[in-house]
C-alpha cells in the first residue's frame, strides 16, 4: 500500500563537486545515478545524429511490409487504408505515414486514405471499425497502434482479400493473425535493441525502410573485421557468414572518418549510418520526417534513456526546422500549429511536446473528433491549416473546461465519501460524470491520494475508464484480473483503459478492491519516501548557471525525470494568489527576483504559511518566456515541514 513517510533530501552542489571529478560534475552525478543513463557512452548521450539509430529491418515483418507496400507501387490501382487510433500516439503515426506516402513521388499514383477511431468507437478493431473497413474495401489495410491482439477480426477482414499490416507496440498476444504482417519491438522473435518505442517512432522506422529499399545501398553485404575474425552486415542487421549467397563482399571502409563524438561504438550502426550517408538526400529526408515520432515518443510515456532520446533530440530539432521560415517546410498543419501555441524557433523543448502540442492533438479524440486533429496535420495550404489549427485549440479549450467540471465533481464525490480514499485502489464513477478526459481525472487523483486510481464516466449507453497507476505497478495486471467484466481493454503498464456495460459496474467495484488488495500485496508497491530529491540548495543557489549544468540531460520524461530540487527552510515573502487564490506565486529570502509558482494549491499554501516562520520545498527550475523575455521560475510540487531523514 502507498503511504507517505518523509521526504529523503539529496546532496547539496558543493558535496557533489567536491567528490566527483568531471568538467560538469552535476551532469556527470546525475548521470551516474540514473541506471538507464549511464549505460550510454558519454559521447553518445551528448550527441543529435541518425548515426546513433537501429536499422529499422531488424523489426519484424519490416522487410515483408516493404515488400508488400513496393509491390503495391508497382501496381498503380491499389488503395490503401490508414486506420488509426484516436490518441496523440496513433494520429501522429498515421498522419507521419501518410504524409510520406502522399507526397513520396514512388507513391503518389496510390490511392491513401485515412481513418481514425471515432468518439463512439470502442478500442481497436471494435465491430464498428470493421465495418467501415468493409465498406472501404481497401487492397492494404495499415492499423498504427492497435491490432496486435486482435486475431479474429484481422482474419475476418484477411479472408475478404485485404491484406492487413499491423504496426503497433502493445502486448503481443499468443497468437498472431495469420496472413498479417505484424511489426512491434514486443514480438518474442524481435531483434530490434530497444523494447519500449512507440508506434510513431514504428511508423518512422517503416518510412526509413522504405527510401532504404528503393537505394542501390539495399543488400549490400559490408566485411568488417572484428577481433581478429570477419563479421557480415546486411541492410544494418549483423547475418551468418551462411546467409550471404552470391552477394558480394564488401570490406568496410569508413570514408566519413566520422569524429569519436559522432560515431557509434558498434560495427552494425556504424556501417548502416555509412550506408544511409551515401544514398542521395537519405539523411536529409530523414531529417523533415522524424518530426511528428518525438511528439509519440512523450506523449505515450516512452522511456527516454535509450534510442527514444536520439529521436526525441531528433524530433526538435526537425520541428524548428520547420518554424523557420526560410526552410519552406511543407508541413504546413504543424507550423501552424506551433504558431498558435506560440512556440518559438529558438526556445522549442521537450516540454513544448508534452505539455503543448500533445495535449492539443489529444484533445481531439478525447473530445470524440480525432478527425480534426488529422485534417490539420494532413492540411495542404497555409490558410486552411491555420483555420484548422485556430479549431483545434478551441476544441482544447473545451477539453479543458470538461475537465474541469469533472475534477470539481470528483473532489466533491470523496468530499462526501472520504471512507473510499482509504481503499487500496482510488474509484470514481457517478452517472453526471463527462466522458473523454477519463485519463488526466484519473493522474490527478493518483497524484493526489498517492495510490492507483481509476475514474469511470459513462459513454454513449456504456461506461469507459482509465487507470493509472502511482508507483511500480502494472496497471494491465489489475484489469486482466477483472477481464471476464469488460468489452474491451488494454494500454501499458503504467496507464491503460476499458470499456464496460453500466449494468457490469456495481459487481466490478465490489471485485475490483478484492483484486486489488492481491494485486498491491503481491507487487510489495509500498514506497519509504513519498519524496526523494536530486539535489538539495540554498534559495542564492537557484540562477542561470546553476540551470545550465544539467541541461545537457535533457529530454525530460519518462525514465529520465526533470531534476528534483529540495530546499529547506525557506521563508516566502510577497504572497499573490491567482485565479481566487487557486494558484499562488511568491518569492523566497535569498533568491533575489526568482519567482517560484504552485498550481492548485494556493489556500493551502496560505494557511501553512501564515502558521509557519519557514517551509520546506520541493520543485524544479524552468524557463518561462512572455513577450520575448526569458525568464527562471521554480515550479513548485510539494511544501511542508519535512520530517529529516
Amino acid at each position: 500500500m502507498h503511504h507517505v513517510t518523509r521526504v529523503l533530501f539529496g546532496p547539496s552542489p558543493s558535496e557533489i563537486r567536491a567528490r566527483v571529478s568531471s568538467k560538469k560534475p552535476l551532469l556527470r552525478y546525475f548521470v551516474d545515478t540514473r541506471e538507464e543513463l549511464k549505460k550510454l557512452p558519454p559521447h553518445e548521450f551528448l550527441a543529435t545524429s541518425f548515426a546513433f539509430l537501429h536499422s529499422p529491418y531488424l523489426l519484424p515483418d519490416m522487410q515483408e511490409t516493404v515488400d508488400c507496400l513496393l509491390y503495391a507501387k508497382a501496381n498503380h490501382k491499389s488503395h490503401i487504408l490508414l486506420y488509426g487510433d484516436r490518441d496523440t500516439d496513433g494520429v501522429s503515426s498515421t498522419c507521419l505515414l501518410a504524409l510520406f506516402l502522399k507526397s513520396h513521388p514512388a507513391f503518389r499514383e496510390l490511392t491513401i486514405s485515412v481513418q481514425t477511431s471515432s468518439d463512439s468507437d470502442p478500442y481497436g478493431l471494435c465491430p464498428e471499425a470493421v465495418t467501415k473497413i468493409k465498406k472501404i474495401k481497401p487492397d492494404i489495410l495499415i492499423t498504427l497502434d492497435f491490432g496486435s491482439s486482435q486475431a479474429d477480426e484481422i482474419e475476418e477482414l484477411t479472408r475478404l482479400g485485404i491484406q492487413v499490416i499491423v504496426l503497433d507496440h502493445h502486448e503481443i498476444p499468443a497468437r498472431i493473425p495469420a496472413n498479417t504482417f505484424l511489426i512491434s519491438p514486443r514480438r518474442e522473435d524481435s531483434k530490434y535493441p530497444e523494447k519500449k518505442i512507440c508506434t510513431s517512432v514504428i511508423s518512422f522506422k517503416l518510412i526509413h525502410a522504405l527510401l532504404f529499399r528503393m537505394s542501390e545501398e539495399y543488400n549490400r553485404v559490408y566485411q568488417v573485421e572484428e577481433d581478429g575474425r570477419n563479421v557480415f552486415f546486411l541492410n544494418g542487421c549483423m547475418i551468418e557468414e551462411s546467409q550471404i549467397g552470391q552477394n558480394e563482399r564488401i570490406p568496410f571502409k569508413n570514408e566519413l572518418l566520422l569524429p569519436k563524438q559522432e560515431s557509434p561504438d558498434d560495427s552494425a550502426r556504424l556501417v548502416f549510418y555509412h550506408q544511409n550517408a551515401k544514398i542521395e538526400n537519405l539523411l536529409e529526408t530523414l531529417s523533415l520526417e522524424v518530426d511528428l515520432s518525438g511528439i509519440g515518443t512523450i506523449t505515450d510515456m516512452m522511456p527516454l534513456t535509450g534510442e527514444n532520446r536520439m529521436i526525441v533530440k531528433l524530433a526538435i530539432r526537425s520541428l524548428r526546422h520547420c518554424l523557420d521560415p526560410k526552410t519552406n517546410s511543407k508541413r504546413y498543419g504543424t507550423i501552424a500549429l506551433l504558431k498558435k501555441l506560440n512556440l518559438s524557433l529558438e526556445k522549442l523543448s521537450t516540454k513544448d511536446l508534452g505539455w503543448s502540442i500533445g495535449p492539443a492533438l489529444n484533445a481531439a479524440g478525447r473530445m470524440g473528433k480525432t478527425e480534426e486533429a488529422v485534417k490539420l496535420l494532413l492540411s495542404e495550404d497555409e490558410i486552411t491549416a491555420d483555420k484548422r489549427a485556430a479549431d483545434l485549440l478551441q476544441i482544447n479549450e473545451d477539453r479543458k473546461e470538461r475537465t474541469k467540471r469533472n475534477v470539481d465533481r470528483m473532489e466533491r464525490y470523496f468530499a462526501r465519501k472520504p471512507e473510499r480514499t482509504e481503499k487500496p485502489v482510488i474509484y470514481c464513477y457517478e452517472p453526471d460524470m463527462e466522458p473523454g478526459v477519463s485519463g488526466i481525472v484519473a493522474t490527478k487523483m493518483a497524484n493526489e491520494y498517492k495510490k492507483p486510481a481509476i475514474f469511470v464516466t459513462p459513454d454513449h449507453g456504456d461506461a469507459r475508464g482509465s487507470i493509472r497507476a502511482y508507483g511500480k505497478e502494472n496497471a494491465l495486471d489489475l484489469l486482466n484480473s477483472l477481464s471476464h467484466l469488460f468489452l474491451h481493454f488494454g494500454g501499458h503498464p503504467e496507464a491503460a483503459g476499458f470499456s464496460i456495460s453500466l449494468n457490469n459496474l456495481p459487481t466490478f467495484e465490489k471485485e475490483l478492491y478484492e483484486k486489488a488488495e492481491l494485486w498491491l500485496n503481491a507487487k510489495s508497491t509500498s514506497i519509504d519516501y513519498d519524496f526523494k530529491t536530486d539535489l538539495t540548495v540554498l534559495p542564492s543557489e537557484l540562477n542561470d548557471q546553476l540551470f545550465k549544468e544539467w541541461k545537457d540531460l535533457e529530454p525530460f520524461g519518462q525514465g529520465n525525470p526533470d531534476i528534483k530540487l529540495g530546499l529547506k527552510d525557506v521563508k516566502p515573502f510577497h504572497l499573490t494568489p491567482l485565479s481566487g487564490g487557486k494558484h499562488i506565486k511568491f518569492h523566497c529570502m535569498g533568491s533575489g527576483s526568482l519567482k517560484y509558482m504552485i498550481w492548485n494549491k494556493g489556500e493551502e499554501f496560505q494557511i501553512l504559511t501564515s502558521s509557519v516562520d519557514t517551509i520546506d520545498i520541493i520543485g524544479s527550475l524552468e524557463t518561462n518566456t512572455f513577450r520575448g523575455k526569458t525568464t527562471l521560475q521554480f515550479m513548485v510540487e510539494w511544501f511542508g515541514q519535512a520530517e529529516r531523514a
